[in-house]
């Protein structure tokens, strides 16, 4: 696979693309699906397949003042999409200038003159161009214009809702990690560094890791999570909190303290990537530290179990 920051600097001697339009923030199961029909019109047609992405998202240019969080990366979707297989990301920078493009000029510039994309891929619901106003119904009408061909791939169910980011974001932030997984296709994932804290956790006996987690990023709703904590090589259990340390002072930032199982090791500095598997429970205020150690030991015994009946498994296989 191979990545081009910007369509200037796409400069491929092949016979066109079949490219994949959307932001794909989180990759789930209705992208992937998307992902697959360009790869599969990519070899029915003897093209490379391609994505096309926006960075930063358009909410973020388009929107500053929102409180807006990504589910994923652009790191982390450029893995999962060499995963799949995909030839081409093509990442373009995203501006108030680029948003001002009438959806005809943003097709004909960036996809048809310097792409040379022969195949385009969208989502039902796919909006693009000057206030959104380009539709799937639009690049139907401009096919024969700009010789392309269309391909729209509909809705992916689950039950009687329709797969979305933000379906998963809602459950992620409501703790629902359980089955937000379910919609991804895997478990939903932070990366950090490790970085020093108060050193509470080691004082009540449950050193814990220090998550530093990009502000840009959506986190699950504050509580305490079963997860899977993957090191280097190493995949170990942990108890994660996400909240504001109710029981010492209320901190007005949101902080993720990791408690690894049957691990005792210097891990400051290094990255951890987090599978957060399960809601123990909601973060609480307790009267004081003694309350507090309680609590964990029950939140541990719950997780052995958990994993016992349930995670266990993780350990020996590849995780997805």
């Amino acid at each position: 696979m191979k990545l081009i920051n910007n369509v200037e600097n796409y400069r491929e001697n092949n016979n066109g693309l079949a490219i994949a339009l959307g932001n794909f923030d989180g990759l789930h199961l209705a992208h992937r699906k998307i992902i697959e029909k360009t790869i599969y019109k990519a070899e029915e047609r003897g093209l490379k397949s391609a994505v096309f992405l926006l960075d930063p998202h358009p909410v973020k240019v388009l929107c500053p003042h929102k409180n807006f969080f990504l589910l994923s990366s652009l790191e982390e979707r450029a893995e999962i999409l060499e995963e799949l297989g995909i030839d081409f990301i093509l990442i373009q920078k995203f501006t108030v200038e680029m948003a001002s493009l009438s959806p005809f000029k943003f097709i004909e510039e960036y996809l048809v003159n310097a792409l040379k994309v022969k195949e385009i891929v969208i989502g039902f619901d796919y909006t693009f161009g000057r206030q959104g106003k380009g539709t799937t119904y639009s690049l139907l009408k401009w096919d024969k214009i700009l010789n392309y061909q269309v391909e729209i791939v509909p809705p992916v169910m689950m039950g009687n809702e329709v797969v979305s980011s933000s379906m998963i974001r809602d459950l992620i932030m409501n703790g629902e990690v359980s089955q937000a997984s379910e919609y991804l296709g895997r478990f939903f994932t932070r990366r950090g560094k490790v970085i020093h804290g108060d050193a509470r956790g080691r004082n009540l006996g449950f050193p814990t890791a220090n998550l530093d987690i990009g502000e840009e990023f959506l986190l699950p709703g504050n509580g305490v999570y079963l997860s899977l904590v993957l090191w280097k090589d190493k995949k170990m259990f942990g108890l994660t909190n996400i909240g504001r340390k109710p029981t010492f002072s209320v901190s007005d930032k949101i902080s993720v303290e990791i408690f690894l199982l049957d691990f005792d090791g210097f891990i400051y500095t290094e990255e951890l990537t987090v599978m957060f598997l399960y809601r123990i429970r909601d973060e609480i205020a307790f009267k004081d530290g003694s309350y507090l150690i309680k609590q964990i030991e029950s939140d541990l015994k719950l997780a052995r179990k958990l994993i016992d009946q349930e995670y266990r498994f993780l350990l020996a296989k590849q995780c997805t």
